[in-house]
């Protein structure tokens, strides 16, 4: 599109060039003709008027050529200064035939080259009748009758050379047209392959960088995923297509399979477990190939996937180390042959080194696991604790030194009011004294090891509204700290200061109610706020940039207890958060159940047996 404008730029130069270059060569013409006996043939006035004319009409396009925006003018400007040239030329000539001929000519192909249809027509047109207008007003309507047979020959001249030029500059526009949009198509396909191969490269450095670096089994998948459904696009297809993806891992105790993710998958397709034994998926499995498949919705498997009834092509990559099938990667298409051999040695590249990265993500927990929480809960206790005295007693001993400063002048300068600003320092000092002692409490609340968690969480409310005036409710069911072990209170109760905490300086709240309860065989925490909330999804997203850890504390601190932290937060509406901890009893026998790769939801498949197997064997 930004060319266009040029080009039609360099046409107006060019056509006023033509028009300067004609009016000169017309000019000496007129001007050096002469009569048998050696007389001026045309008087030099009239020339002059000519020239001036035709000069003005071509400064005016001139003008019209340097201003972009005037351009839609420029083909009205071009028709009225050729009529005006031409029934000014055919005036001074007397209406000569020759003069006549070469002046409108040269008007009309040029003008028509430049104007498209219907300007063209119109201009075409408009020659021919200034041209028979200015024989008119020299001659009149009678000479004219008797001389039509002297301009019947310059006249069908021109009318075949405005036939002629109307055809070729349609031909030469049709052609030109075609020309450019093949050339507009051309561009936007090699656009969209180099667009497709940036996107390409960038997922497989992505995956790469993630697979290298990454512990999180679920960020390997994804990145896996992401490198795939990349690596299957092309810009020919149509843009509506749909694709499915998943990732499917053995699981150890029967080698069936069960969805750990996917893309375009359904609720109720994450919970389908396959025996991995027949169709596209037993054949990849068996043959430890990939395997491509046509109509998901007849595979003896797959059927059962409800994203995968669309489907019309399927390719199924075994994910290997060795000797072992630990899973598949499945990719689908509602577009029949949608994958090629190319497609198939990259996502087979994808799933060898997404096998790896598993497997060394699982090793690495498991041997780093135990020793990393201890090092993050003794690491995030001092960052909090730095964090606390950076922003309250720091702050306040501060002011109450520069306060102590303006004491000093005072005492100089205001005597009378020095003791106003020491009761100042006197109540700034004795509220620093309180938030010292709030943080001592909650570092190691000595109420907790002697009274329990409800006695713990009644004096964090007291504290909370004597140091920051924040109203805290609580409620705490009779049967709970009967439930839970000391080590379980314990980091209820830090959950709780931290999830209270957070919520003090960011919510806005006017109440924050903690209510705990047990219901079956676990026991339920629930924080609630009537804050200004926030979006959880950004918040999440941006939280290692962000540099807070209040939330990853309340998470990893969940973990301990192996319980479920759920986070309900939106924009206006507070936010909710939900601990599900199981009882003591239960807690154990969880605990017993899980001890391998924790964390992970693979941690019952054959890859998790095989990494302890690793580990076992160091």
């Amino acid at each position: 599109m930004s060319d266009t404008p040029k080009s039609a730029n360099w046409q107006d130069w060019g056509l006023v060039g033509l028009r300067a270059v004609f009016l000169v060569v017309v000019g000496v013409w007129l001007w050096s003709a002469r009569t048998p006996e050696g007389t001026p043939q045309f008087a030099v006035n009239d020339i002059v008027i000519a020239l001036v004319v035709g000069a003005s009409a071509t400064v005016l396009l001139a003008v019209l050529s340097l201003f972009p925006t005037a351009h839609k003018a420029f083909p009205v400007v071009l028709m009225a200064g050729d009529w005006a040239i031409t029934a000014a030329f055919v005036y001074v000539s007397q209406g000569d035939p020759a003069v006549l001929l070469a002046v409108a000519g040269v008007l009309l192909v040029s003008g028509m080259l430049r104007l498209g249809l219907p300007f063209s027509l119109v201009q075409a047109v408009g020659v021919l009748v200034a041209a028979v207008l200015g024989l008119f007003v020299i001659l009149g309507m009678d000479q004219l009758t008797f001389l039509m047979p002297v301009y019947t020959p310059p006249f069908t001249i021109l009318v075949m050379l405005a036939v002629a030029t109307g055809v070729s500059g349609y031909a030469i526009t049709h052609q030109l047209q075609k020309r450019e949009t093949e050339l507009t198509d051309l561009q936007h396909s090699r656009a969209a392959q180099l667009t497709a191969m940036r996107e390409r490269t960038r997922a497989i450095y992505e995956m790469s960088a993630t697979l290298s670096q990454t512990l999180d089994y679920e960020k390997i998948l994804v990145a896996a995923l992401n490198a795939g459904a990349l690596g299957l696009r092309d810009p020919g297809r149509r843009r509506h297509e749909h694709m499915v993806s998943a990732v499917l891992l053995v699981r150890a105790r029967d080698n069936a399979l069960y969805v750990v993710t996917g893309r375009g998958l359904v609720d109720r397709d994450k919970h389908i477990v396959i025996p991995g034994q027949s169709g596209i998926v037993g054949q990849a499995l068996t043959q430890a190939i990939p395997v491509f498949g046509s109509d998901a919705k007849k595979d003896p498997e797959l059927q059962y996937f409800m994203a995968f009834h669309d489907i019309r092509s399927v390719l199924c990559i075994p994910l290997r180390a060795g000797f072992d099938s630990f899973g598949v990667l499945l990719y689908g298409s509602d577009q029949p042959n949608a994958f090629s051999d190319e497609h198939t040695e990259m996502l087979t590249a994808i799933g060898i080194q997404a096998t790896v990265a598993l497997q060394n993500a699982m090793l690495y927990r498991n041997l780093l696991e135990e020793r990393d929480r201890i090092v993050e809960v003794e690491e995030d206790a001092r960052k909090k604790l730095a964090r606390d005295l950076h922003d309250g007693p720091t702050q306040s001993i501060a002011a109450i030194a520069m306060r102590m400063g303006i004491i000093y002048k005072m005492l100089e300068r205001t005597p009378a009011e020095v003791p106003a600003e020491l009761k100042k320092v006197e109540d700034l000092a004795r509220r620093t004294t309180k938030e010292i002692r709030h943080m001592l409490f909650t570092l190691r609340p000595l109420v907790l090891e002697n009274q329990g968690l409800s006695a713990a969480l009644d004096q964090l409310a007291e504290k909370m509204k004597e140091t920051h005036n924040q109203n805290v409710a609580i409620r705490l069911g009779r049967e709970v700290e009967n439930a839970l072990d000391g080590h379980q209170q314990g980091v209820i109760f830090y959950i709780v200061e931290e999830a209270v905490g957070n919520a003090r300086k960011h919510a806005e709240a006017e109440l924050i109610s903690v209510s705990i309860y047990r219901q079956d065989d676990v026991v339920v925490v629930k924080i609630a706020d009537n804050g200004k909330g926030f979006d959880l999804g950004k918040v999440t997203n941006n939280y290692d940039a962000r540099g807070s850890l209040g939330m990853v504390n309340m998470r990893e601190r969940a973990q301990l207890l192996d319980a479920t932290l759920n986070i309900d937060s939106a924009p206006g509406q507070g936010t909710t958060i939900t601990i599900i901890v199981p009882c003591k009893d239960a807690a154990v026998t969880s605990a017993a159940e899980r001890s391998g790769v924790r964390r992970a939801v693979a941690s019952t498949s054959k890859l998790a047996v095989a990494v302890r197997e690793r580990l076992d064997n160091l």
